[in-house]
């Protein structure tokens, strides 16, 4: 395998470990206090009636896309939170991610259906589908319970692949199977639920290996080159133009923020429940979604119950 950089936490420190050689202490990461943040209050008018959230992303003209889990339906919101089209087509069986793609369009992955689908950026045309409607395996063309998807600098794919293959997948621009990587574990390359995926400015796959609580980093042909563990429990993975890569965590109740090229950690959002996704628009808001039902262990009572958050930037507008 090479030489692999672990990145762990320890008392308040990050150390950066070789696999060729003894831990050496990196740099101070912070305390982790708070960044400056904060929650929207009553964004859009969406509370309890927004339905249950899995997943959130942002266009580059602002406009937020919901994939909801009870409706399996995708809302398109504007950046005041004002409801403009509520696409009702058959998105999924187990609404799980939604991205929007280099191109504008936008994509749909349905955990139970075991598929990744490409739509027009208007939600009206299929233009791509991975996978095979309800059926899960291991071989080239089918998943089992995949999660997300990526994009990488030629129009590859990367599909983490997911609750029921520990596994990512690697397709070209064109849908057409290319490699896979991973098996079920806990050692370096291994996972246990990989839940999320981005690719980063200096082309490298990140994925959020879930249960193991660690974020894995791979070059575009699968070769392992990092694992970070100092991020908590990675749910969903998003990237800003700054190169600040932003890390859901239900686990913590937490958004990690930190910088993409090293883990270096800047800061979090705190208290924001039960937190499943998160996406980041040009100017560094902050959207994050659970599909916790309202009667869950995550709230304390009805009146918090918030499926789909939007943070600012403190002095923003």
């Amino acid at each position: 395998m090479g030489s692999v950089v672990i990145r762990t936490a320890v008392g308040g420190m990050v150390f950066a470990v070789s696999s060729a050689c003894q831990p050496a202490p990196d740099a101070d990461r912070g305390s982790g206090q708070a960044i400056g943040y904060e929650l929207v209050e009553g964004w859009g008018g969406v509370r309890e009636d927004m339905g249950t959230v899995t997943a959130v992303d942002v266009d580059d003209d602002g406009n937020v896309y919901a994939f909801r889990r009870d409706a399996n339906d995708v809302l398109k919101l504007d950046a005041d939170g004002n409801l403009l089209e509520k696409w009702d087509q058959d998105f999924a069986q187990w609404a799980h991610g939604i991205r929007v793609g280099p191109d504008g369009a936008i994509w749909t992955v349905d955990g139970q259906g075991h598929q990744a689908r490409k739509w027009s950026h208007d939600g009206r045309e299929l233009l791509l589908t991975l996978g095979e409607y309800g059926v899960a395996g291991e071989t080239p063309g089918l998943f089992g319970r995949p999660t997300d998807i990526a994009f990488g600098p030629d129009g590859e794919l990367f599909i983490s692949d997911g609750y029921g293959n520990s596994r990512v997948v690697k397709y070209d621009r064109n849908g057409e199977f290319v490699t896979a990587w991973g098996e079920p574990g806990t050692g370096p390359g291994q996972f246990n639920l990989p839940h999320t995926i981005v690719v980063d400015a200096r082309n490298r796959v990140l994925v959020g290996d879930r249960e193991n609580a660690r974020i894995q980093i791979f070059d575009l042909d699968g070769n392992l080159l990092e694992v970070w563990d100092h991020l908590g429990s990675p749910y969903g993975l998003a990237i800003d133009d700054s190169d600040r890569l932003y890390v859901a965590d239900l686990v913590n109740a937490r958004i990690w923020i930190a910088r993409a090229s090293d883990g270096e950690l800047l800061g979090t959002i705190d208290d924001t429940k039960a937190i499943h996704w998160v996406a980041v628009d040009g100017r560094g808001t902050v959207y994050a979604a659970t599909p916790a039902p309202s009667d869950s262990q995550f709230w304390d009572d009805a009146s918090e119950v918030w499926y789909l958050r939007k943070y600012r930037k403190v002095g923003d507008p």
